[in-house]
């Protein structure tokens, strides 16, 4: 899998899950500190983000790292 297959697969992914946990962007930027637009950036595979990152993202929605990069 290539890096930018990746990083859709993470955003598509958290974007699913964070919508069938009913949580806006607002409420994960509240939960995790980050901002909406680094949210929105993720969820649209256009930021590479760190590692502590990607388990703090997952970690809102009862996902791991590996459940996150699967396809759908």
């Amino acid at each position: 899998m290539d890096e930018q297959k990746i990083l859709e697969n993470f955003g598509i992914n958290f974007k699913h899950y964070r919508n069938k946990a009913k949580l806006s962007q607002d409420d994960v930027a509240d939960i995790t500190g980050f901002s909406k637009s680094y949210i929105s950036n993720v969820e649209c595979a256009k930021h590479n983000l760190s590692l502590v990152n990607a388990v703090k993202f997952a970690s809102v929605v009862n996902k791991t790292v590996d459940e996150m990069i699967k396809d759908l």
